[in-house]
């Protein structure tokens, strides 16, 4: 992406976050510009007051009368500078609570499966680093008036003598211009220093997650020289951006200082020659930082701007095909209306998805399903069963083929089939590190009955009454207190408390004991035919099932009731003699 595109795109979304919070941004701007008004006045009033006591000053107020006016003026401008800085963290807070929620909005509501370019720990750093970065642009405008203002006091010390103020503000230009030219620069190692946090991040997420595994392999070293490597460069990308752009700030205040040296030099030469009174000396004193200001404050917008862009940038991979101002946008994701009766038919026609990389998936699935039936998904390992689930519900991108709910078609597969038309458990559910109860509602409005009802479904009731504190017990970190058979069944009683039309299983059996699974299964058509689609492995789902539809390298086999297969597929065959 071009240099010009990118700064264009981080004014479009800084301009977005201060609409966005218009109130606040607005409202600080202007108790900064009356602060910073304010801070001519005093330059000013010191003149009066020395030119008073030097002679020059013409007839007017005394000094005990400046001095009080310059205490006023004081007062005034801590009033504006604390009520400003109120509205300016309220702005800066806020702006950030948008583009953190926008994020997070996109990525579980909208439409189309969502994968994270990278892992959920790089992600965390996007929303950490990026969103500050991104908001730094909008309020660093905030402070902007100080550029008026320098402005203005260049125009006064312009009238009190121009040759003197010319020395001071040329050098300063240059900084302006110095730090134009060298904002690719900037951009470059900002983006090499976000890479290099994000890997750490990235790594650190990822081996708290794993913390067993690297145990039983007896990895603690490498993890920890791994980790080293990473922060290593981690510190050599953020040492290189830091000290980039502190060499740059140093340079032009070293700038800015030698313009302040000349300015006394030269201004003790005038007043030597009486050309330049006590007054004027302590007008330009006074005003040597806020002119001097104004140059450093422009360079470092250009600055600042180039880093945001980099940020904005990493931000809009997270949310990959969202709108161009969906970032800075203060609505939510518009869902798309998915009304639908009651399911009565499943019908799947030539779905295909191969993987990218590997080439590997399912191709030309056609399925049908009525209400009522049960219907096992079988295979080999790779044969592509949980591929054909997770691509007829969404979560992975279709290549080809349509589904029909009673004889609709699907469009958003992702959108669509959700509670209350489908519900899904995967081989590995995930848990929140919050209570039994909370992971099983996920925010569910359902009353007590439904909850104990869904969880004797799940054949979890025996389990959950020996828990000291039941359903409000703590699971910990993806449900680490829990087995595996219990972290399935939780999951389980997630999807039957929202009651769908359509229960799909992939792999539950994989934890539990054959009394467990046997328990489930009975207790799942006890109470009526419910619709299920389902990958077991065990005989007790084979035998129940009134389809049986067997894949052989992601193209279905063979298709039937078990006793029809027995007689006629060699393959489910040996299935079946291996479930036993």
């Amino acid at each position: 992406m071009s240099a010009d595109h990118s700064s264009a795109r981080a004014w479009r979304h800084a301009a977005g976050v201060i609409w966005a919070n218009r109130v606040s941004f607005f409202g600080s701007v202007a108790f900064y510009i009356g602060f910073f008004t304010l801070v001519l006045a005093p330059g000013l009033i010191n003149r009066a007051i020395f030119d008073a006591l030097s002679g020059h000053a013409a007839a007017g107020l005394n000094v005990w009368s400046l001095v009080g006016l310059l205490i006023g003026l004081e007062l005034g401008r801590f009033g504006l500078l604390y009520f400003g800085g109120v509205l300016f963290n309220v702005f800066r807070y806020g702006g950030e609570a948008l583009l953190k929620r926008n994020m997070m909005d996109w990525l579980v509501t909208a439409p189309g499966p969502r994968t994270l370019p990278g892992s959920p720990g790089e992600a965390v750093s996007r929303f950490r680093d990026d969103v500050l970065e991104t908001v730094s642009l909008s309020t660093i405008l905030i402070v902007c008036p100080q550029v008026l203002t320098g402005v203005a006091g260049f125009a006064i010390m312009l009238r009190v003598n121009a040759p003197i103020t010319l020395v001071v503000v040329l050098p300063m230009l240059a900084t302006v211009g110095l730090t134009y030219l060298v904002t690719r620069r900037i951009q470059t190692y900002r983006k090499a220093a976000r890479e290099a946090t994000a890997a750490v991040t990235s790594f650190i997420g990822e081996t708290f997650g794993a913390v067993q595994a690297i145990k039983l392999a007896g990895a603690e070293d490498r993890i920890v020289r791994r980790l080293g490597d990473l922060n290593e460069a981690r510190r050599h990308a953020s040492v290189r951006d830091l000290m980039f752009s502190s060499t740059l700030s140093l340079f032009n205040t070293n700038v800015a200082a030698l313009g302040s040296g000349c300015v006394l030099l030269l201004a003790a030469q005038a007043m030597r020659q009486g050309a330049f009174s006590v007054g004027a000396f302590t007008l330009f004193v006074t005003y040597l930082g806020l002119v001097s200001a104004a140059p450093l404050m422009v360079g470092q917008v250009l600055a600042v701007e180039r880093q945001s862009a980099v940020s904005i940038g990493r931000m809009r991979e997270l949310m990959s095909d969202a709108p161009a101002l969906k970032l800075v946008s203060r609505a939510g994701t518009p869902v798309r209306p998915q009304v639908a009766a009651p399911l009565q038919t499943l019908k799947v026609q030539g779905l295909s998805r191969l993987h990218p990389s590997a080439g590997r998936g399912i191709q030309d699935i056609d399925l049908d399903l009525t209400r009522g039936d049960f219907v096992v998904i079988t295979g080999r390992v790779g044969a592509g069963k949980t591929t054909l689930l997770r691509t007829l519900l969404g979560l992975t991108p279709r290549d080809c083929g349509e589904v029909l709910w009673n004889g609709v078609r699907v469009e958003d597969l992702a959108t669509f089939m959700t509670p209350p038309r489908c519900a899904y458990t995967a081989q590995a559910p995930r848990l929140f590190s919050e209570t039994l109860r909370d992971n099983i509602l996920m925010g569910a409005h359902a009353g007590g009955a439904a909850l104990t009802d869904a969880v004797a479904l799940a054949a979890f009731d025996e389990d959950v009454a020996q828990f000291d504190a039941g359903l409000d017990t703590l699971v910990g970190t993806r449900g680490v207190t829990l087995s595996g058979g219990q972290l399935q069944r939780a999951a389980a009683a997630r999807m039957f408390v929202r009651q769908p039309d359509l229960l799909v299983f992939d792999d539950i059996s994989s934890a539990l004991d054959v009394a467990t699974e046997q328990a489930l299964w009975r207790g799942l058509f006890a109470a009526g035919r419910r619709t299920c689609l389902a990958v077991p492995h065990r005989r007790a789902a084979f035998a129940r099932a009134d389809m049986i539809v067997v894949l052989d390298g992601g193209r279905m086999a063979a298709r039937g009731d078990a006793a029809s297969l027995r007689r006629g597929s060699e393959l489910f065959r040996t299935i079946w003699r291996d479930s036993g």
